[in-house]
Protein backbone atom coordinates (compact mmCIF):
# COMPACT_ATOMS: atom_id res chain seq x y z
CA UNK A 1 0.00 0.00 0.00
CA UNK A 2 0.94 3.63 -1.07
CA UNK A 3 0.92 6.43 1.27
CA UNK A 4 0.26 10.18 -0.27
CA UNK A 5 1.39 12.98 1.29
CA UNK A 6 -0.23 16.58 1.09
CA UNK A 7 2.37 17.83 -0.81
CA UNK A 8 2.39 14.59 -3.57
CA UNK A 9 -0.99 16.08 -4.11
CA UNK A 10 0.95 19.61 -4.81
CA UNK A 11 3.62 18.55 -7.40
CA UNK A 12 0.93 16.27 -9.43
CA UNK A 13 -0.16 19.67 -10.67
CA UNK A 14 -3.45 19.02 -11.52
CA UNK A 15 -5.18 22.13 -13.61
CA UNK A 16 -8.37 23.38 -12.01
CA UNK A 17 -10.05 22.84 -15.39
CA UNK A 18 -9.53 18.95 -14.83
CA UNK A 19 -10.76 19.05 -11.61
CA UNK A 20 -14.20 20.57 -12.80
CA UNK A 21 -14.23 17.04 -15.75
CA UNK A 22 -13.69 14.96 -13.38
CA UNK A 23 -16.87 16.39 -10.95
CA UNK A 24 -18.53 15.89 -14.01
CA UNK A 25 -17.50 12.64 -15.17
CA UNK A 26 -17.76 11.26 -11.12
CA UNK A 27 -21.89 11.92 -11.21
CA UNK A 28 -22.21 10.05 -14.33
CA UNK A 29 -21.00 7.03 -12.55
CA UNK A 30 -23.77 8.13 -9.60
CA UNK A 31 -26.36 5.39 -10.33
CA UNK A 32 -24.08 2.42 -10.33
CA UNK A 33 -21.93 3.36 -7.31
CA UNK A 34 -22.87 2.27 -3.89
CA UNK A 35 -22.42 4.99 -1.23
CA UNK A 36 -24.13 5.68 2.19
CA UNK A 37 -24.95 9.44 3.33
CA UNK A 38 -22.15 10.74 5.60
CA UNK A 39 -21.86 9.57 9.15
CA UNK A 40 -21.07 12.68 11.04
CA UNK A 41 -19.62 12.52 15.06
CA UNK A 42 -20.27 15.84 16.95
CA UNK A 43 -17.86 15.55 20.49
CA UNK A 44 -19.36 17.12 23.20
CA UNK A 45 -16.91 20.23 24.54
CA UNK A 46 -15.39 21.33 21.30
CA UNK A 47 -17.56 23.63 19.57
CA UNK A 48 -18.08 23.23 15.79
CA UNK A 49 -16.05 20.15 16.00
CA UNK A 50 -16.80 17.12 13.42
CA UNK A 51 -15.74 14.37 12.45
CA UNK A 52 -17.08 12.98 9.27
CA UNK A 53 -17.18 9.12 7.54
CA UNK A 54 -18.00 8.99 3.88
CA UNK A 55 -17.77 5.58 2.11
CA UNK A 56 -18.22 5.06 -1.31
CA UNK A 57 -17.91 1.79 -3.87
CA UNK A 58 -17.71 2.95 -7.54
CA UNK A 59 -17.66 -0.61 -9.99
CA UNK A 60 -17.25 1.19 -12.68
CA UNK A 61 -13.52 2.17 -12.39
CA UNK A 62 -12.73 -0.51 -10.01
CA UNK A 63 -12.28 1.44 -6.93
CA UNK A 64 -13.87 1.59 -3.28
CA UNK A 65 -12.23 4.00 -0.64
CA UNK A 66 -13.57 5.54 2.20
CA UNK A 67 -12.90 9.52 3.54
CA UNK A 68 -12.54 10.95 6.96
CA UNK A 69 -13.22 14.45 7.34
CA UNK A 70 -12.50 16.59 10.62
CA UNK A 71 -12.80 20.38 11.54
CA UNK A 72 -11.42 21.77 14.37
CA UNK A 73 -11.79 25.34 14.65
CA UNK A 74 -8.67 26.43 15.96
CA UNK A 75 -6.56 24.04 13.82
CA UNK A 76 -4.93 25.09 10.40
CA UNK A 77 -6.82 24.29 8.61
CA UNK A 78 -9.34 23.73 10.33
CA UNK A 79 -11.03 21.47 7.77
CA UNK A 80 -8.29 18.21 7.15
CA UNK A 81 -9.56 15.02 5.72
CA UNK A 82 -7.49 11.17 5.30
CA UNK A 83 -8.69 8.62 2.57
CA UNK A 84 -8.32 5.30 2.25
CA UNK A 85 -8.48 4.03 -1.38
CA UNK A 86 -9.04 0.18 -2.47
CA UNK A 87 -8.76 -1.75 -5.17
CA UNK A 88 -12.20 -3.29 -5.60
CA UNK A 89 -12.07 -6.66 -7.64
CA UNK A 90 -9.03 -7.66 -4.95
CA UNK A 91 -10.15 -5.92 -2.00
CA UNK A 92 -6.22 -5.03 -1.95
CA UNK A 93 -5.80 -1.35 -0.08
CA UNK A 94 -3.86 0.50 -2.65
CA UNK A 95 -2.86 3.95 -0.91
CA UNK A 96 -3.31 5.98 2.64
CA UNK A 97 -3.86 9.86 1.20
CA UNK A 98 -3.87 13.04 3.11
CA UNK A 99 -7.25 14.02 1.44
CA UNK A 100 -6.86 17.63 2.83
CA UNK A 101 -5.96 18.77 -0.95
CA UNK A 102 -8.05 16.46 -2.69
CA UNK A 103 -11.08 17.75 -0.61
CA UNK A 104 -10.45 21.52 -1.01
CA UNK A 105 -9.82 20.71 -4.77
CA UNK A 106 -12.96 18.81 -5.10
CA UNK A 107 -15.27 20.97 -3.48
CA UNK A 108 -14.34 24.05 -5.72
CA UNK A 109 -14.59 21.90 -8.89
CA UNK A 110 -18.42 20.68 -7.05
CA UNK A 111 -19.08 24.66 -6.83
CA UNK A 112 -17.90 25.78 -10.40
CA UNK A 113 -19.77 22.84 -12.02
CA UNK A 114 -23.02 23.71 -10.28
CA UNK A 115 -22.50 27.16 -11.00
CA UNK A 116 -21.87 26.65 -14.91
CA UNK A 117 -25.19 23.92 -14.95
CA UNK A 118 -27.59 26.22 -12.85
CA UNK A 119 -26.63 30.16 -12.72
CA UNK A 120 -28.65 32.20 -15.19
CA UNK A 121 -27.25 33.06 -19.07
CA UNK A 122 -25.09 35.37 -19.14
CA UNK A 123 -24.00 35.43 -15.14
CA UNK A 124 -21.41 38.02 -14.15
CA UNK A 125 -20.88 38.66 -10.24
CA UNK A 126 -20.48 36.53 -8.13
CA UNK A 127 -20.95 36.94 -4.47
CA UNK A 128 -18.23 34.96 -2.13
CA UNK A 129 -18.31 34.47 1.93
CA UNK A 130 -15.54 33.08 3.72
CA UNK A 131 -12.50 33.84 1.74
CA UNK A 132 -10.50 30.64 2.67
CA UNK A 133 -9.35 27.52 0.48
CA UNK A 134 -12.26 26.44 0.12
CA UNK A 135 -13.28 29.69 -1.72
CA UNK A 136 -9.90 29.84 -3.77
CA UNK A 137 -10.21 26.58 -5.44
CA UNK A 138 -13.81 27.52 -5.75
CA UNK A 139 -12.78 30.51 -7.99
CA UNK A 140 -9.57 28.68 -9.77
CA UNK A 141 -12.06 26.29 -11.10
CA UNK A 142 -14.65 28.88 -11.76
CA UNK A 143 -12.44 30.80 -13.45
CA UNK A 144 -10.82 27.83 -15.57
CA UNK A 145 -14.47 27.09 -17.55
CA UNK A 146 -15.91 30.98 -17.49
CA UNK A 147 -16.80 32.87 -20.54
CA UNK A 148 -16.22 35.90 -20.18
CA UNK A 149 -14.66 38.11 -17.37
CA UNK A 150 -16.27 37.86 -13.93
CA UNK A 151 -16.69 40.36 -10.81
CA UNK A 152 -16.51 39.02 -7.54
CA UNK A 153 -17.63 40.58 -4.63
CA UNK A 154 -16.16 39.69 -1.31
CA UNK A 155 -17.18 39.99 2.32
CA UNK A 156 -14.91 41.93 4.39
CA UNK A 157 -14.10 40.09 7.15
CA UNK A 158 -10.47 40.83 8.97
CA UNK A 159 -8.15 41.16 6.26
CA UNK A 160 -8.99 38.20 4.49
CA UNK A 161 -10.92 39.88 1.57
CA UNK A 162 -7.61 42.03 0.12
CA UNK A 163 -5.45 38.96 0.83
CA UNK A 164 -7.97 36.71 -1.85
CA UNK A 165 -7.66 39.76 -4.51
CA UNK A 166 -4.34 39.48 -3.70
CA UNK A 167 -4.47 36.30 -4.35
CA UNK A 168 -6.14 36.82 -7.37
CA UNK A 169 -3.79 39.56 -8.81
CA UNK A 170 -3.19 38.09 -11.93
CA UNK A 171 -6.02 36.53 -13.37
CA UNK A 172 -6.98 38.66 -16.78
CA UNK A 173 -10.81 37.70 -16.66
CA UNK A 174 -11.61 38.45 -12.76
CA UNK A 175 -11.94 42.13 -11.17
CA UNK A 176 -12.66 42.27 -7.49
CA UNK A 177 -14.29 44.55 -4.99
CA UNK A 178 -14.94 44.21 -1.34
CA UNK A 179 -18.50 44.82 0.93
CA UNK A 180 -18.92 45.09 4.51
CA UNK A 181 -22.21 43.01 5.04
CA UNK A 182 -24.21 39.62 3.79
CA UNK A 183 -27.03 41.85 2.22
CA UNK A 184 -24.75 44.04 0.39
CA UNK A 185 -23.11 41.42 -1.25
CA UNK A 186 -26.38 39.23 -1.76
CA UNK A 187 -28.42 42.01 -3.57
CA UNK A 188 -25.94 42.59 -6.08
CA UNK A 189 -24.70 39.09 -6.93
CA UNK A 190 -25.88 36.52 -9.75
CA UNK A 191 -24.58 34.06 -7.94
CA UNK A 192 -23.35 33.89 -4.05
CA UNK A 193 -20.66 30.89 -3.05
CA UNK A 194 -20.72 30.88 0.97
CA UNK A 195 -17.79 29.02 2.54
CA UNK A 196 -18.78 30.05 5.52
CA UNK A 197 -18.01 26.90 7.65
CA UNK A 198 -20.38 27.73 10.98
CA UNK A 199 -22.97 30.36 10.90
CA UNK A 200 -25.94 30.43 13.94
CA UNK A 201 -28.53 31.37 12.13
CA UNK A 202 -29.32 32.67 8.79
CA UNK A 203 -27.17 35.12 7.01
CA UNK A 204 -30.41 37.31 5.99
CA UNK A 205 -33.89 36.76 5.54
CA UNK A 206 -35.45 36.39 2.26
CA UNK A 207 -37.33 40.11 2.26
CA UNK A 208 -36.18 41.20 -1.25
CA UNK A 209 -32.31 40.33 -0.67
CA UNK A 210 -32.22 37.46 -3.49
CA UNK A 211 -33.41 38.69 -6.60
CA UNK A 212 -35.00 36.93 -9.15
CA UNK A 213 -32.66 34.68 -11.30
CA UNK A 214 -30.06 34.17 -8.38
CA UNK A 215 -28.30 30.64 -7.83
CA UNK A 216 -26.96 30.09 -3.83
CA UNK A 217 -24.90 27.67 -3.20
CA UNK A 218 -24.02 26.94 0.39
CA UNK A 219 -20.80 25.05 0.26
CA UNK A 220 -21.10 23.77 4.12
CA UNK A 221 -24.98 24.21 3.96
CA UNK A 222 -24.71 27.04 6.61
CA UNK A 223 -26.77 30.28 6.60
CA UNK A 224 -29.94 29.76 4.16
CA UNK A 225 -32.41 27.76 5.83
CA UNK A 226 -35.07 30.40 4.61
CA UNK A 227 -34.15 29.75 1.05
CA UNK A 228 -35.35 26.30 1.56
CA UNK A 229 -38.75 27.45 1.86
CA UNK A 230 -39.11 30.35 -0.78
CA UNK A 231 -36.67 29.54 -3.62
CA UNK A 232 -38.60 27.89 -7.12
CA UNK A 233 -35.70 25.09 -6.77
CA UNK A 234 -33.48 23.07 -4.72
CA UNK A 235 -30.89 20.91 -5.64
CA UNK A 236 -28.59 18.43 -4.12
CA UNK A 237 -25.39 15.86 -4.44
CA UNK A 238 -27.77 13.19 -2.94
CA UNK A 239 -31.26 12.83 -1.31
CA UNK A 240 -29.95 11.36 2.30
CA UNK A 241 -27.61 13.72 2.17
CA UNK A 242 -29.95 16.20 3.02
CA UNK A 243 -32.95 14.02 4.14
CA UNK A 244 -31.90 15.44 7.40
CA UNK A 245 -32.64 18.93 6.94
CA UNK A 246 -35.10 20.84 8.85
CA UNK A 247 -36.69 22.03 6.00
CA UNK A 248 -36.62 18.54 4.04
CA UNK A 249 -40.44 17.40 3.68
CA UNK A 250 -41.34 21.42 2.33
CA UNK A 251 -38.35 21.60 -0.14
CA UNK A 252 -38.72 17.88 -1.41
CA UNK A 253 -41.34 18.42 -3.99
CA UNK A 254 -38.91 21.13 -6.03
CA UNK A 255 -35.67 18.68 -5.61
CA UNK A 256 -33.19 17.17 -7.96
CA UNK A 257 -30.50 15.87 -7.87
CA UNK A 258 -27.60 17.81 -9.84
CA UNK A 259 -26.62 13.87 -11.09
CA UNK A 260 -30.02 13.74 -12.73
CA UNK A 261 -28.93 17.01 -14.79
CA UNK A 262 -25.84 15.94 -15.98
CA UNK A 263 -27.30 13.11 -17.12
CA UNK A 264 -29.99 14.81 -18.93
CA UNK A 265 -32.53 13.32 -16.73
CA UNK A 266 -33.85 16.55 -15.29
CA UNK A 267 -34.57 20.10 -16.21
CA UNK A 268 -31.56 22.54 -14.68
CA UNK A 269 -32.38 26.18 -14.58
CA UNK A 270 -36.05 26.31 -16.70
CA UNK A 271 -36.20 30.39 -16.98
CA UNK A 272 -33.31 33.10 -15.94
CA UNK A 273 -36.26 34.57 -13.35
CA UNK A 274 -36.14 31.37 -10.84
CA UNK A 275 -34.26 31.61 -7.74
CA UNK A 276 -32.05 28.66 -7.18
CA UNK A 277 -30.45 27.01 -3.84
CA UNK A 278 -27.96 24.37 -5.01
CA UNK A 279 -26.95 21.67 -1.85
CA UNK A 280 -24.16 20.28 -3.83
CA UNK A 281 -21.10 20.80 -2.50
CA UNK A 282 -19.64 17.17 -3.37
CA UNK A 283 -19.94 13.29 -1.75
CA UNK A 284 -17.59 10.46 -1.55
CA UNK A 285 -18.24 9.11 -5.27
CA UNK A 286 -16.43 12.34 -6.42
CA UNK A 287 -13.83 12.02 -3.68
CA UNK A 288 -13.04 8.15 -4.43
CA UNK A 289 -12.79 9.30 -7.86
CA UNK A 290 -10.89 12.12 -7.19
CA UNK A 291 -8.50 10.03 -5.80
CA UNK A 292 -8.08 7.03 -7.99
CA UNK A 293 -7.56 9.76 -10.69
CA UNK A 294 -4.78 12.00 -8.96
CA UNK A 295 -2.87 8.63 -7.74
CA UNK A 296 -2.73 7.85 -11.76
CA UNK A 297 -0.36 11.05 -11.69
CA UNK A 298 1.34 10.82 -8.33
CA UNK A 299 4.36 8.93 -7.25
CA UNK A 300 4.53 8.34 -3.55
CA UNK A 301 6.81 10.55 -1.69
CA UNK A 302 7.79 11.83 1.83
CA UNK A 303 9.87 14.70 1.01
CA UNK A 304 9.10 17.80 2.44
CA UNK A 305 7.97 21.06 -0.03
CA UNK A 306 8.42 24.59 0.80
CA UNK A 307 4.86 25.23 0.28
CA UNK A 308 3.71 28.11 2.55
CA UNK A 309 5.47 31.58 2.72
CA UNK A 310 5.88 33.18 6.36
CA UNK A 311 2.07 34.19 6.99
CA UNK A 312 0.59 33.15 3.68
CA UNK A 313 -2.85 31.63 4.32
CA UNK A 314 -2.99 29.72 0.72
CA UNK A 315 -1.59 26.56 -0.92
CA UNK A 316 -3.61 26.77 -3.86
Amino acid sequence: MDVYTFDDFVRAKVPPERWVAWAREALLLKEDAIMAPKISLKPSGIEHCFYNTMPCVIPAIDRAGVKLVTRYPKRRPSVQAELLLHDLASGEPLALMDATYLTTVRTGAVAALTIDLLAKGGYETVGVMGLGNTATATVLALLSIADGPLRFRLLRYKDHAERFEARFRDASNASFEVVDSPRELIERSDVVVSCVTAADGDFVEDDGAFAPGILVVPVHTRGFMGCDLTFDRVFCDDRGHVRGFGNYAAFEPRLAEIAEVVRGEREGRASDAERILAYNIGIALQDVYFAAKFMERMEPSHEPIELLADGDPYWL
